[in-house]
Order: C-alpha cells, then sequence, then structure tokens
C-alpha cells in the first residue's frame, strides 16, 4: 500500500448553475500526477466513476500545463468540464492567477483565462454537417424512444473536439420525457461517426437558452450532468440553423436536469465574421470535501463492508469518539486468511489490514454521510495471526495507516498499537479496530 503513487485528488463539481448545492457535473481532478502510469490513471478513473483529468508538467516550452482525461471505459482527447474544473481549483489554490495559459492535450492546445471571475477555456469553430440519411434518422429516433415526425429540422453531426449528433425537438416536455435505448447507443453512433447524442429543445422564455441531454457513446455511465464540448459544438450547430443571431453572443446551455443535477454551462460565440477565433465555453465551479472520492478510489466497491457478525455494535458513541469493533479484512465477501509466517507473507496481511480499514471506513460513511465529518482518527489497533517467526507486524500495519494519511492527508496519523495472535474470527489473517472524533 505504502509504494502504490497517489497524488492528490480533489472533487469538483462543474458548471453548477442556479443549484450549487445539487447542480453541476463531478470532475475528479488530480495535480502532480506524473507519477501515475496511463494504467494507473484508467483505473483510478474507473474506481471513480467520473470523468477524470490528471494534471501534468508539459511537455513543451510553448505551453504551461499538460493534461489527460479518461472516462472509466477508456482515454479522451479532450474534457471540457474536467479542464474548467482544473483551473478552476489551480487558482483556488494560488497556484494560477487566472491569466492566459496554454494547455497540452491530446486534441492541441487549449487556452484557459478567468473573465470576470469564471473560468473560460478555448474551442475551435466547429464542423457542422447534416446527417441526411433516413434509416440513421429513424433508428435515432428509435433509439431516443420517439417518433421520426417529433425531431424539427435537421439532424446535424457537429465537432469542436469531437462529433456530437445534434437532434433538436419541440419542447423541454419532450426532451426530459425521453425514453432512450441505452443498449443501442454505442452502435448507432458508431454508424453516425459521432460519440454522443445530444438532443436538445430551444427555451420558450430566455433568448439563447437552450435545454440539452447528452447521451455518450461508450463512456462508461448512460448520461451525462454536463459536457462542454457537446454544449459548445451545439451553439455552432444553433447559429447553422438561424436560432441564434450572427453578432457575438453568449449561449446558455442547460444540462442535468433531467438526472436532478441542473447544470449551466455559457458558450461564447463570437460575431460570425470572426468565427476563426473560435468560442470559449465557461461556467461556475464548486469544491467538494475528496475524502469520499479518496476512500473509493483506494477502497474500490467491491471491497466490503463492515457489519457485526454477532452480538455486538460496529461503533459506540461517547461524546465526539466513536468506537469502532473489531473488522476482519475481506475482498469480494471472502475473508482474507492466515496466518502470515514469514516476510514472503508481508504483502498479503498488508492487503487484509488496509481491506478491514477500508470497510470500517465505508461503514462510518454510510453512518456520517459523509468522511468530512471525520476530524481524525484517533487511535488504530491491529490484530494479526502470525506464526511464531514472524517479525514484520509493523510494516503490514504500515499499509493501513498509509491508506488512514492518505484518505485524511491532514490529519494527524493515529496512535497505533500491532499484536499478533494465534487465531482470529474466521481465520483471518488482520483484524482492525479504530477510534474516530467526529465533527459536530
Amino acid at each position: 500500500m505504502a509504494t502504490i503513487p497517489f497524488p492528490s485528488v480533489h472533487d469538483i463539481r462543474v458548471f453548477v448553475g442556479a443549484h450549487p448545492k445539487a447542480g453541476g457535473n463531478p470532475a475528479p481532478v488530480w495535480l502532480d500526477a506524473d507519477v501515475l502510469s496511463a494504467a494507473q490513471m484508467q483505473e483510478y478513473t474507473r474506481r471513480s466513476g467520473h470523468e477524470s483529468v490528471f494534471v501534468l508538467k508539459p511537455e513543451t516550452p510553448a505551453h504551461a500545463l499538460r493534461m489527460r482525461y479518461f472516462v472509466p471505459n477508456h482515454e479522451m482527447e479532450m474534457c471540457g468540464h474536467a479542464t474548467v474544473g482544473a483551473l478552476w481549483l489551480l487558482h483556488r489554490r494560488g497556484e494560477w492567477d487566472g491569466s492566459p495559459v496554454a494547455i497540452q492535450t491530446r486534441s492541441g492546445t487549449v487556452t484557459g483565462q478567468r473573465v470576470d471571475g469564471t473560468v473560460q477555456i478555448s474551442q475551435p469553430c466547429a464542423v457542422v454537417e447534416e446527417v441526411t440519411q433516413q434509416a440513421l434518422l429513424d433508428e435515432i429516433a428509435q433509439c431516443l424512444g420517439i417518433d421520426a415526425a417529433r425531431i424539427v429540422g435537421p439532424v446535424l453531426n457537429a465537432a469542436t473536439s469531437r462529433v456530437k449528433t445534434l437532434v433538436r425537438l419541440a419542447d423541454m416536455e419532450q426532451l426530459h420525457g425521453l425514453r432512450v435505448d441505452f443498449a443501442r447507443v454505442e452502435s448507432l453512433c458508431e454508424r453516425l461517426g459521432s460519440t454522443g447524442l445530444y438532443p436538445y429543445a430551444m427555451s420558450a422564455h430566455e433568448a439563447g437558452t437552450v435545454s440539452a441531454r447528452q447521451f455518450p457513446k461508450s463512456s462508461g455511465y448512460p448520461e451525462d450532468a454536463a459536457t462542454g464540448i457537446a454544449a459548445a459544438a451545439l451553439a455552432w450547430g444553433l447559429r447553422r440553423l438561424g436560432l441564434v443571431g450572427n453578432g457575438a453572443l453568449t449561449v446558455t446551455v442547460r444540462q442535468g436536469e433531467a438526472m436532478g443535477s441542473p447544470s449551466a454551462i455559457h458558450v461564447g460565440l463570437p460575431s460570425e465574421t470572426a468565427a476563426r477565433e473560435g468560442c470559449r465555453v465557461g461556467g461556475e465551479c464548486v469544491g467538494e470535501p475528496s475524502e469520499d472520492l479518496r476512500l473509493d478510489v483506494l477502497c474500490p466497491p467491491e471491497a466490503a463492508r463492515a457489519s457485526p457478525s454477532g452480538s455486538y455494535a460496529t461503533f459506540s458513541k461517547v461524546g465526539n469518539l466513536w468506537h469502532s469493533s473489531g473488522m476482519v479484512g475481506r475482498e469480494n465477501g471472502e475473508v482474507i486468511a492466515g496466518p502470515l509466517r514469514s516476510a514472503d507473507d508481508m504483502a498479503h496481511g498488508q492487503r487484509a489490514a488496509v481491506a478491514a480499514v477500508g470497510a470500517l471506513l465505508r461503514a462510518a460513511r454510510e453512518e456520517l454521510g459523509s468522511l468530512a465529518r471525520v476530524a481524525r482518527i484517533v487511535a488504530l489497533t491491529g490484530y494479526l495471526q502470525t506464526g511464531s517467526d514472524f517479525a514484520e507486524h509493523a510494516k503490514v500495519m504500515d499499509a493501513a495507516s498509509e491508506l488512514l494519511r492518505q484518505v485524511f492527508p491532514e490529519a494527524p496519523l493515529p496512535a497505533r498499537t500491532t499484536v499478533g495472535v494465534a487465531s482470529l474470527p474466521r481465520g483471518g489473517a488482520a483484524e482492525v479496530s479504530m477510534t474516530l472524533e467526529v465533527r459536530g
């Protein structure tokens, strides 16, 4: 555990709109991520369940930053909302002053800056083409669960960094009432040459405002709460269709409403005569406590949670101190068994100790709502089933301490006791208990 690279990760929600407590799209932002391999970036993204951005040192003097982007299923060339979230975090930490900054991405150079207190990033003028094959239009309607006659006007494939298929519907009711056949989205997008379906409806009350939903081709989740690249493509598509003016203006794309995560993406279009300048995509961000995100990444969901196997409670609470019962380490529901007989068994014991600590933290989160309420871990006790010649007790429990250090990086390490014993419940290799100090 102690040897696993784990740079600083932060939980940012981007394009939060008018509802910062509920809106926006999560974007885990990993700073100083040069220590990670591509495989580790992919695995950490899979565990988080969200599009993630990894901030690295640039490879050329022309760039100040380099960013790599992953969804749970694969790496992407560019992710708009994650780029905005990373820059917002860097500014908040005092590591970027908000002046124009060149970012190296797989899709080319992206420029970021702060304008009127909001982070904005550049996107090129979109390439927009009409989808004319009737068979594809019929399949789009079937995939969205509507009659083809409900599609208003031409369907467009539009791309700044990635191709999105823009499908106009008559009103918000139809948009939010879609019954999408998610099993068909990927193969349909393959035939369209697109990375996602982006149905939308113009607002009847707000000029320059449109609501949209994003159904990605193969990201690892069925719908996106906010998609900056798709919003940029949509803004250019609206201009192509004459639904917004030809002068410099801002298009507001509302997304995530059907998911209960209302978002607002602002796309600044230049005048038609200055289209070569491209557009700018921006919006509001909020940062959230990262303890829960760190736990999910370090101890993936398949790790077991704690539950009493006898007549006792998982936690006994005295004031703001929570004393846990002992928890045997498990993986995929199976006890990680002992004994530990020699130094060769040390890694096996570390796995068991880390799994036990992770399970106790998950149980605490279930009761508290968030690990952000944990001020620190006061004490940690480890019981290891060992043979008489085993001498690596401290190194086994160092892995459990390292997990706590990574989940709660601002808190001091706990006091710790480690004991070797002849047997443990269910033949476990390690049993762990802890005392937590809880806020409020």
